[in-house]
This record gives C-alpha cells, structure tokens and sequence, in this order.
C-alpha cells in the first residue's frame, strides 16, 4: 500500500527521521500514500516494523542502528517479548505511559500474521502468482523446488531453487521471497552461485532488498524485481485490514501482477 525510491543517506539523518517520527503527528510516514491508519507518535512498534516503514528512504540496517542509538540515549524504551512464533523487540517513546494493553495486543497481531501456518500460505501463493505471471510471458516451467538442470547437479549445498523455467533455450532460476523482512544475504549469494554454475540466469521476485544485493544481481547479469507489498491469498482481507490500520504495513490481496511486473520481465529477458 505505499510506493517510493530507497535511498542511503547518513545514519545520522536516519536517527534524526526516526526521532521526528516518534514526536511529530505530521511526519512524512503518518502521511504517506493509502488509507489511514492508527499508528502515531505515541503507538507501540516492533524493530522489524520499524524496518520495513522507513525502507522507502533508509535501508534496514541503517534505521536498525538508527534505533539502537535512540535506545541508548533512552530517548526510547523497549521490551523484548518472547512468543512461540518468535521474539519481538517493542519500542516506544519515553514518557508514553500505560503501555502494557498496547504491547499485548500489538505483539498478538505481529504473532498471528508471522506464524508458521501463515508464511507458508503466503510463501506458496506468492510463488503460484510468480509461476502464473512468467507463464503468460512465456516462459514454460522446467523444474521446481530443484538444484538440477540438464547434464548439472548443485552439490555444494543442500539448497534449491523455487523455479527454473524456459524461454527460446535460456532457462532462469528463479526464487520468491514474500517476507518483510531481505532475503537473507547469505542464502542470495548462494542462489546465484547455484545459478551460475547451471548456466542459467538469476530472476529473483522479492518483496524488498538492499543496495548490496540489488549491485550483486547486476554483478551476475540477473535480475531483482522488488514488489512492495507483503501479498496475502483471497480470504484474509480482515487480517491485511488489520495489519495495514494497526501497524500501517504494507500488505495487500492481489490476484494478479501490476503491469510493471510484467514489462520489467519482459525486458529482461528480452521479449
């Protein structure tokens, strides 16, 4: 539900955003494009919220530390709160008071839409829309959840890739991260290794990225097409409605790609 260019700027002027952001009802994210929401000044968030609302401007790393530093000056205060689905750091603003029922409810919500159940259905259906959007470019599905292709066998590790499909005898690996937070560092670099020694190129359909990876996939002649929004199946509208008013992430039920999906890609691969 919102749109922007990131851009790396001084991790001063990043503390300095996220300082304006916890004092002043005006700031730029309060105000950005989509439907209101409830967030405010005085609201509870968790550090990966954090992350992702400010992405638009400051990579996740430079608003992780940003808020590291607010904590130490204790312009914030923070609770760590372990759930069985993971452990939340929560922050707000020193001198909010009467926190507790705010921290309840905020962490219950961050627990029903990142449990194990969910990121499943909305990893699955993110790769079914992929597949069903490169199918309309064209490209014909070679194999899926593998790390073989033609006469070569990945060894180096035990990690697949989501797809690799086809096109006039180029074939592409293809992955799909719909998760808020990067595709781990550590594992993109094992893709494109993977795709590399199979001889075919990266494509890479990810929900956000940094500037490192994003340089590393021009480095590998790939592409990283980002798309925004964490996408949820039909049938879960309340829960997105929720997400969005109380936590203004940004989440949203598509049933097909925007066009620049389908024009980026087909650029890429030269239709």
């Amino acid at each position: 539900m919102t749109a922007g260019r990131s851009t790396e700027v001084e991790e001063g002027s990043v503390a300095a955003d996220l300082r304006e952001f916890f004092l002043n009802p005006e700031h730029w994210i309060y105000r950005s494009k989509g439907t209101p929401s409830q967030i405010d000044p005085d609201s509870v968030y968790h550090i990966s919220q954090l992350q992702v609302l400010f992405e638009d401007r400051h990579f996740h790393l430079l608003t992780y530390r940003a808020i590291q530093e607010l904590r130490e000056s204790d312009f914030l205060r923070f609770e760590t709160v372990k759930t069985d689905v993971e452990t939340f750091i929560v922050v707000w603003r020193s001198g909010v008071r009467y926190v507790r029922r705010a921290i309840t409810a905020h962490v219950a919500l961050a627990t029903e839409y990142s449990s194990q159940l969910m990121n499943r259905a909305t990893g699955e259906y993110a790769e079914t829309l992929a597949l069903l959007g490169l199918s309309r470019l064209g490209l014909a599905l070679a194999d899926r959840n593998t790390r073989v292709y033609r006469d070569r066998i990945w060894t180096e590790s035990e990690h697949d890739l989501d797809f690799i499909v086809e096109k006039g005898g180029d074939g592409y690996g293809v992955e799909v991260k719909n998760t808020l937070s990067y595709m781990p560092a550590d594992e993109l670099d094992i893709k494109i290794a993977m795709c590399r020694y199979l001889g075919i190129r990266p494509l890479f359909i990810v929900r956000h990225r940094d500037k490192i990876q994003w340089d590393k996939m021009q480095e590998a002649g790939g592409l990283l097409y980002i798309f925004k929004s964490k996408i949820f199946p039909p049938g879960h509208e309340p829960l997105v409605e929720r997400i969005w008013k109380q936590m203004r992430l940004p989440v949203a039920i598509w049933s097909d790609w925007h066009g620049q999906f389908y024009n980026t890609i087909a650029g890429f691969i030269n239709i």
